[in-house]
Formats: C-alpha cells, structure tokens, sequence
C-alpha cells in the first residue's frame, strides 16, 4: 500500500525544494517556512494539551486508588480480613452462598465481665475493651483466622473459610493463636495495671472442630458471613467450662494437634444440646508455640514489659536498657 505524507511532512518538503532550486522564490520560501512555522506551533498546543490529560488523567488514577486503598482498609475493619481478600479476587463466586465446611472454632469470654463493668468508669471500660479486641484481632489475622463476630464481651473466630489450609493446619492455627492470645494477655494485665486499670482482665477460650454452614446470612439489603452448626455451640459451651486464663478444646480438636501442642485429658461432658459425652483437653504452651513478641516481669525496685510486635523507637529502648544495666553494675561494685 501507498502511505500518504501527513501534512507536516509537505510543509517541510516544501522549503525543501524551494532550498535546492537554480533561483528560489524568495516570497515562497517565506510563505513556506511561516506556514511550517504556524504548523509547529499548533502541534505543540496539541502536545501540551495532551501531556495535560495525562497529567489529569494519571492525577485521577492515583486519586482513584487511594480512595479504592481507603475503602479496602475501612471495609476490613467491618468485615473479616480473609473475607475482604476473598471478595477483591476477580471471578471468586464462592462467597455467593452457603457451603458445608469443616471448621475449627474459637470462642472466648471475660472472666467475670459483668462485675468488671460496675467496678469501671465507661470510658475506662470502653478503652480497655478497644485494646483487649484490637490486640484480639491482630493475632486472629496473624494466624490466619476469620473474625466472625464480637458479642459483647465475647469473641468468635473461625478456620476453614472461607480459605482453608487443610484441616490439620487449621486446628493446629486456631490452638496456637489461643496459646498466643492467653501469653498476649498476661503481658497486657501488667500494661494495664501500670495504667491503674483494675480488676485484672481474664479470658475462658474453648475451640471445637467440625462441619458447619458457612456463608452470607441476612437480608437481600445487608448479610453477615458467619458460621452456623454445631461446631459453633459446642466452642461456646467448651469456652463456659474453661478455668480463668485456661484453653479447652474438644477431642476432635485434640486429635488434629495432638502432634504440634501439648493437650492434657480433663473432664467428660455432656454438652447441652448433645447426646453423647465429649472429652475435653486442656492445652498448655508447648514448644511449637511462636515464640512471644513480648518480655514481661517485675519485683522489688524493678517492673519490665517490651512488647516488640509494637515497638517504634528500638534506640531509646536500647538506651533506657542500658542506662539500667550501668545502675545495676555500679551497685554490684563494692565501695572504694
């Protein structure tokens, strides 16, 4: 095929020939090069206004993703972490409805909350409450858990949706952020303490393994991604029998983690709404724990809580700490 030349081209191509003539028109040539000229001229308005869109356009998208990033963060505060992701993958339908899955499920409580609200001001309260679940919830996300829901004083977790990692994993996750939670919280007992809240805060958590439906329940205007079944029952009335700080889990539970963490036999019992007895375990820390973001301790002339996980300024930690080890050394020495 013949290609044209663009206007621009014909322009040049004139002076051009005008240049190598015997005699050049000098008027033309003139004529030619304002003419060349003027086309410059509104080729690079074209330009600007172009490199002005994209500039527009590219200010609009970076805009659009931040709003997009905002939303994300904010809907994850509403909705569980595992949900979000699931929701943002492209062509992932399997939030749509309900399914069977075997899930391990958690379930904790404040020991003695009722007494602990009439012993603290609301806005003690409502602070402690905000520290206790958002400490809660970071080690949920840290271990792979979906936030069901909060029910008052109450937390309810799962594992097993609505990604799983396979059952065993998911039980041995669901025990080891329970594990971690009670070592999380005896740190937070001295935070909270130094900040003169009292009584101290206790935690029951009971875990259950098992098939529920899981899925969106609701309304056609607004749903919630829970899990129902008797696995959901047995880790609340489990969470009722535990002692203060303690864990129980039931043995299908025990069963799956028998191998990573150390399960005593307790009690056999018949929960309410069961036919048949379940044997309980109590689980202890064990080796396979992670190890704690955390140093905690205190005694006469001395009280030490490090929390790593939240740490932002690691040379003033480093500074006061050696401060304290210079003390320590110069009373050790005997006096001249």
């Amino acid at each position: 095929s013949i290609s044209m030349p663009t206007k621009t081209e014909t322009l040049i191509a004139r002076p051009e020939a005008l240049l190598t003539a015997e005699t050049p028109d000098q008027q033309a040539l003139r004529d030619s090069a304002h003419a060349l000229l003027d086309q410059f001229r509104r080729q690079s308005r074209q330009i600007d206004r172009l490199v002005k869109l994209s500039d527009a356009n590219e200010e609009k998208l970076t805009s659009t993703n931040a709003t997009l990033s905002s939303l994300t963060r904010n809907l994850a505060r509403f909705v569980p972490e595992t949900v979000v992701d699931s929701l943002m993958k492209s062509g992932d339908e399997q939030l749509a409805g309900t399914e069977r899955r075997q899930l391990t499920v958690f379930f904790s409580d404040i020991v003695g909350f009722t007494s602990m609200t009439e012993q603290l001001e609301p806005e003690q309260l409502s602070s402690l409450l905000m520290d206790y679940f958002s400490e809660m919830n970071r080690l949920c996300a840290r271990w792979g858990g979906t936030l069901d829901q909060f029910i008052g004083d109450a937390i309810v977790i799962f594992f097993g949706a609505p990604k799983s990692k396979g059952a065993q994993t998911d039980a041995c996750n669901a025990t080891g952020m329970a594990l971690e939670m009670q070592a999380r919280l005896q740190a937070l007992r001295v935070k909270w303490a130094d900040e003169g809240l009292s009584p101290p805060l206790h935690v029951r958590m009971g875990l259950a393994t098992g098939y529920a439906t899981v899925g969106n329940f609701g309304s056609d205007s607004r749903l919630h991604y829970t899990a129902i079944g008797n696995a959901v029952n047995s880790a609340a009335r489990i969470q009722a029998l535990a002692p203060s700080d303690g864990i129980l889990i039931d043995a299908d539970t025990q069963a799956l983690v028998q191998d990573s963490l150390s399960c005593q036999r307790v009690d056999t019992v018949t929960l309410r709404g069961r036919k048949h007895p379940v044997q309980l375990y109590e689980v202890t820390a064990g080796q396979s724990q992670r190890a704690n973001d955390f140093v905690v301790g205190s005694g006469d002339g001395f009280r030490l809580f490090l929390d790593s996980a939240v740490l932002s300024d690691k040379q003033k930690v480093l500074s006061l700490l050696r401060e304290a080890m210079r003390q320590i050394e110069e009373q050790d020495d005997p006096p001249e």
